[in-house]
């Protein structure tokens, strides 16, 4: 028997059809599903028998439809072969657009009020690559993808099938005891397999934090500046958030005692902070230890590419410094192997790991247990470590490049942040040169840098910043030399107020052309 094949057109339960004959119902069903966009021309429809099945109706009136339906043009008939969409069929009028209810609009008022204006956030429409000398960029051709993809398969072999379940919500143990394993390796990390928590990305580890450890009115401290995503987040889990700025030494834990002193959490990120580069100084580490210990609070340390640095420069995490089970840490390995890898994890103080993961199950996202299962493989069997080695060797090609091309043709005025913070780097500029300008000029040259002005979420807790923030990470040697020429004549230009900016920086024979990396 011929399968019955084509895409799916749902039945009409409208009141206003139900006197309808149905072959009329059938008819306009169809009609409807096209002006929906639910067929498009060409497609095949279902065949006769097929929909009088679906729709409990005899093959009479499924036949009269279709014959009425290809009167008309809307549609195709081939013997031997099934029902099509024509495509030389007019448009059908779609139905009208209706505006949001004002209960919704309210929603969405209220929803905006929170965090940062849209234009600061990241959006769906944005291009899914990362352009060039964006902070975000990684080295997509870097990944032995092709280890990867063999990984991937053999979480699909036969023997394998268990992992279709949706696992546990903790986390396959496997991967676990991966992560235990490379926090040890990577970061010196001492942690047992059950402290770790899989999230699907650090997003939901925050939300998990914020529902489990937090009330609702608890005031948070994160860092600015900062990603704005993250007090967004917080605002609209009803968690007040306050600004604290940072300094040569790192998050200024005397402006956050002063600025929220019954704060109940305080978020940083101690070794690769985002954007500003600073490091927190170990004496601010254990002012922040003892702020948590007097105060009952807790400190959320984040990860940004913090394997990237070399384990003889990073300081010892928070998690290992503390006495009083208040730090957890948060990371990603989205950074460090591709950005569709929205695989997260949470280390949390051992007093309150088994208790955290058990409450955790009522709010946790499912994270593939097949992406799981490759990722655990890819860590244990050493995959993971050869990589951040080729990165980190090529990333220090990369800081002699800037060294050497960008920071000594720096116009007068400009001055670096550090650049050992993994994969970017802040450049601030002198008074009267606006980095939302610079900024706009170099986006003419498909050069994606971001400005501080963007990125201070909460300027009101601190003087304002002005400067650049630049990523390195993502194209190869040659496309970055290209980028800094280009960045080094733009600076110059609005540094001496020169017209023409862009023309300047065109004319350059190192301006980019394309944003493919390597």
């Amino acid at each position: 028997m011929k399968s019955a094949t084509g895409v799916f057109i749902q039945p009409i339960h409208d009141a206003s059809t139900q006197r309808l004959p149905h072959s009329a119902r059938i008819a306009q069903a169809v009609r409807e599903a096209v002006a929906s966009g639910a067929v498009a021309q060409g497609e095949r429809l279902p065949s006769a028998r097929q929909l009088a099945q679906d729709w409990r109706v005899s093959r009479g009136a499924v036949d009269e439809a279709f014959a009425q339906l290809q009167l008309e043009g809307l549609i195709e008939r081939h013997v031997g072969d099934g029902t099509y969409l024509s495509r030389s069929a007019r448009a059908l009028a779609a139905a009208p657009t209706r505006g949001a209810a004002p209960q919704a609009r309210n929603v969405l008022a209220r929803s905006l009020l929170h965090g940062s204006p849209i234009a600061q956030l990241e959006a769906a429409q944005r291009p899914l690559r990362v352009p060039p000398l964006h902070p975000r960029s990684t080295d997509l051709q870097g990944f032995p993808s092709d280890i990867w993809r063999r990984l991937l398969l053999a979480a699909h072999d036969d023997t394998q099938r268990d992992l279709l379940e949706a696992g546990p919500v903790g986390g396959l143990p496997a991967l676990r005891a991966a992560i235990a394993h490379h926090l040890a390796i990577c970061r010196g990390v001492q942690c047992r397999p059950e402290q770790v928590l899989v999230t699907n990305g650090p997003g939901e580890g925050m939300q998990l934090v914020g529902r489990l450890l937090l009330q609702r009115g608890d005031t948070v401290c994160i860092e600015d500046p900062g990603h704005p995503s993250l007090p967004h987040l917080m605002q609209s889990m009803g968690l007040p958030v306050q600004g604290v700025p940072l300094d040569r030494e790192g998050y200024d834990v005397a402006a956050a005692r002063r600025l929220a002193p019954d704060a109940r959490l305080c978020y940083l990120q101690t070794l690769t902070q985002y954007p500003l580069g600073v490091r927190t100084s170990r004496q601010r580490c254990m002012e922040l230890l003892d702020w948590a210990e007097q105060q009952g609070g807790w400190i959320v340390e984040g990860t940004l590419n913090d394997e990237w640095v070399p384990v003889a420069q990073q300081a010892p995490a928070l998690i290992t410094l503390d006495r009083s089970a208040r730090a957890l840490l948060l990371g990603t390995f989205e950074g460090i192997a591709f950005p569709a890898l929205r695989v997260g994890y949470i280390v949390l103080p051992l007093a309150i790991a088994t208790d955290f993961c058990a409450a955790a199950q009522a709010y946790a996202d499912h994270v593939s247990a097949i992406v799981q299962w490759a990722l655990a493989a890819f860590i244990e069997r050493g995959h993971m470590s050869a990589h951040l080695q080729q990165q980190r060797a090529r990333l220090a090609r990369h800081r002699d490049l800037l060294q050497r091309v960008l920071l000594p043709q720096l116009p007068p005025g400009v001055r670096a942040g550090p650049l050992h913070s993994g994969g970017h780097v802040c450049l601030h500029l002198p008074d009267g040169v606006r980095d939302v300008e610079v900024m706009a000029l170099l986006r003419r040259h498909r050069l994606f840098v971001e400005s501080l002005t963007q990125l201070s979420w909460q300027p009101a807790a601190q003087p304002a910043l002005n400067g650049l923030v630049l990523g390195y990470a993502g194209l190869d040697e040659a496309a970055l030399e290209q980028a800094l020429l280009v960045v080094v004549q733009t600076l110059h230009a609005a540094c001496t107020g020169q017209g023409g900016v862009a023309a300047a920086a065109s004319n350059s024979p190192a301006s980019p052309t394309s944003p493919t990396s390597r």
